[in-house]
């Protein structure tokens, strides 16, 4: 069967993403759903003297602290932003629909960010949102974190990385405020970067003297990982038993523990981004000791948010037991 996502840039899948997220769902979005109000460009934290933002989408009508649900946006983790109004967030319906608050937050991308520096942000994005958590009425003890894509990836590594994760540790005004979550739902995340490395074809450029050198990206390209992840590890690649120790640290399979939060983990079957199901071999792992993980792949999909027959109560089932909401 011809794969219709393979010659989509990235740049057009994240918008197909976007779309996506407008209309899937639509069935489960009561026409009562609560109003929101919108707080933007809140500075969480400052970095080489750039302000890192998040933006903050509020119940109007809320009596009581509500829980919280924190997107982190796609884009190879060197291009998108966070999202400006909550229905640029993905599965904004299950959220509204449950009266929860949303956050969408902004990262260090590309040469600037990389690892571990863009999991130190939204991690610093996680304790800031519970800081303040009587200014946006939240309880600080029901967070969720979410995100497709690099924001899969991001999203794993809050919710799994252990409270001393070496990642530079808390921005300023935010030392002893805890990054810890309430759970994760990640949909299509790179999961394991020894094995995107090696799924990613060469970017090794010959030429006429026989000098070597490396190209840039190319969407044309599929599974086009290793030019990015160049750039990302700041020129390492997974060459040595140290490279290949430091690749793994800095993705989900390297925090295999039975004590992390309930997971959500969201695989599209012919994804042409992440190839070969990342989400399943995570959660197969994760299953052998233990841990509480839950797995959907979207049968067919491509590089998007989940659907198929079923979803919508696989996550809605989800975000019940990891909120610890009442069910509706």
């Amino acid at each position: 069967m011809e794969n219709k996502f393979a010659s989509l840039t990235p740049t057009a899948i994240l918008v197909a993403v976007f779309m996506v997220n407008l209309f899937v769902g639509a069935e489960i979005h009561a026409q009562n759903a609560p109003a929101y109000r919108s707080e933007t460009n809140i500075v969480y934290a400052v970095e080489a003297g750039k302000n890192l933002c998040l933006n903050a989408f509020l119940p109007v009508s809320a009596t009581a602290p509500v829980p919280a649900i924190v997107e982190i946006h796609g884009g190879w983790w060197s291009g998108g932003q966070a999202a400006t109004q909550l229905e640029g967030v993905g599965g904004w319906q299950w959220y509204q629909r449950h009266g929860l608050a949303v956050f969408s937050v902004e990262y260090r991308l590309g040469r600037e960010g990389g690892f571990p520096e863009n999991i130190r942000d939204c991690r610093n994005a996680i304790r800031y949102i519970r800081q303040h958590a009587k200014q946006f009425n939240i309880d600080p003890s029901r967070i969720d974190v979410t995100g497709g894509s690099a924001g899969g990836h991001l999203s794993l590594m809050v919710a799994m990385v252990p409270a001393d994760f070496q990642d530079g540790g808390p921005a300023a005004g935010l030392k002893d405020v805890s990054a810890e979550v309430s759970g994760s739902f990640s949909y299509i995340p790179p999961a394991d970067f020894v094995r995107f490395w090696n799924q990613g074809p060469d970017d090794a450029v010959t030429n006429k003297e026989g000098k070597v050198s490396f190209r840039g990206p190319d969407d044309s390209i599929p599974y086009d990982s290793r030019p990015r992840l160049r750039v990302l590890f700041h020129g390492l690649t997974p060459d040595s038993e140290e490279h290949l120790i430091l690749f793994t640290n800095m993705c989900p399979i390297g925090h295999v523990w039975s004590d992390v939060p309930p997971l959500l983990i969201c695989d599209g079957e012919k994804d042409p981004i992440v190839p070969g199901l990342h989400g399943r071999e995570l959660y197969q792992r994760l299953h052998a000791v233990g841990a509480d993980a839950t797995y959907w792949m979207t049968p067919n999909g491509g590089h998007a948010f989940p659907g198929g027959a079923g979803f919508d109560h696989v996550l809605d089932d989800f975000l019940v037991r990891s909120l610890k909401l009442n069910a509706n």
